[in-house]
């Protein structure tokens, strides 16, 4: 009999970033393993039925059952996969947490920061389980939230296969058609995503290289403010853009500049690894657990660093060969596949040990 598992689907529509990337490729994945999975979307709006629509859309319109967070003790396991508990199921509860972000870098104002940590600290204290996606976020939240190391299993992220076909169609040329070439950022320009270190690094590059090259920004949804951008170079934000323009982003940058201080993870660097693009990541656990041997990197805080490896890989030459060679070696370990499958094992055996 296939396991019945309600899924917390309150961000299922909202969230646009890695998380609800990382939600969608699972929930696609276990709607297609019907002898093995019942998932049911347990959402907070009392007439599930009116919403239904909205739920199935953020799917690609997979169709599952969707209901109101009150028959959750109609399902075997409650998967609270957003970043802790806002609500606590009756029955058995697995929590994914991806990172410890909010209390290694945490809000300054103590009321944000106390209603930002608590629902991971619901889950510290509810879910039978805890899921995170690297060995660098499982010992953060292990000594965050004094958790057993034994209930905190590490699942890496995987790669939609769009990225890897962008890869094997680009052409020798990163920008075909005339194009300027420019280099890619992916993801908010909060503060720890190091965009102004970016920015810095790009006034620091020789004169004639700054006036050849763009930087992209994909991703802001507007949350979060741009800092100012330095009048020698050239920006473009193109806000928050779909999968297959990210795609296509990716597989035409000359590199991604990923030089984030803290991430439990990583997924631009290795969706961009997939699309045969090199990749400059800052030194930091996540991002080197991500991309292995196949990012060249910097230190986080050191534009000057920064500006010698954009100099270095839009030269091209051996190192950039190499760095698209490695990348697309490192992104063909990682599918969603296998994270879907893994994650479901898992929930598996906590609710078989929980009936034993």
């Amino acid at each position: 009999m296939p396991l019945r598992v309600g899924v917390d689907a309150w961000n299922l529509v909202g969230d646009r970033r890695g998380i609800g990337r990382y939600v969608r490729q699972i929930l696609t994945r276990w709607a297609a393993w019907p002898q093995r999975v019942t998932v049911v979307l347990l959402v907070p709006e009392r007439a599930a039925w009116f919403v239904r629509s909205r739920y199935m859309r953020a799917l690609g319109d997979i169709r599952l059952p969707v209901r109101h967070r009150s028959s959750a003790s109609t399902t075997d396991v409650v998967w609270y996969p957003w970043n802790g508990m806002s609500w606590i199921a009756p029955n058995l509860c697995v929590a994914t947490l991806h990172d410890a972000s909010l209390f290694s870098l945490p809000p300054a104002d103590a009321q944000i920061q106390e209603r930002e940590q608590r629902p991971f600290r619901v889950a510290a204290r509810h879910a039978r389980r805890i899921l995170t996606t690297s060995e660098f976020s499982k010992a953060e939240l292990v000594l965050h939230l004094q958790l057993d190391p034994a209930t905190v299993d590490v699942v890496h992220l995987g790669v939609d296969e769009r990225f890897f076909m962008t890869g094997v169609q680009r052409n020798q040329q990163s920008t075909p058609g005339g194009a300027r070439p420019y280099l890619l950022f992916v993801g908010e320009p909060e503060e720890r995503k190091g965009l102004r270190i970016v920015f810095e690094a790009m006034t620091m590059l020789p004169e004639q290289l700054r006036s050849e090259i763009d930087l992209i920004i994909a991703g802001a949804t507007g949350e979060y403010q741009l800092p100012a951008v330095p009048p020698s170079i050239h920006v473009q934000n193109r806000g928050w853009v779909n999968d297959a323009d990210l795609a296509m982003l990716y597989a035409r940058a000359s590199a991604l500049v990923y030089v984030s201080r803290y991430e439990g993870f990583g997924l631009p660097i290795v969706e961009a690894m997939a699309a045969s693009t090199p990749v400059i990541a800052g030194d930091a656990p996540g991002p080197r657990e991500a991309g292995g041997n196949a990012a060249l990197y910097v230190p986080t805080d050191d534009p000057a660093a920064l500006a010698r490896a954009m100099t270095q890989v839009l030269a091209g030459g051996e190192l950039t060969s190499r760095l698209r060679t490695l990348g697309t070696q490192r992104a063909a370990e990682l599918s969603w596949d296998t994270t879907a499958g893994r994650t479901l094992e898992l929930i598996e055996e906590t609710a078989a040990r929980a009936l034993a």
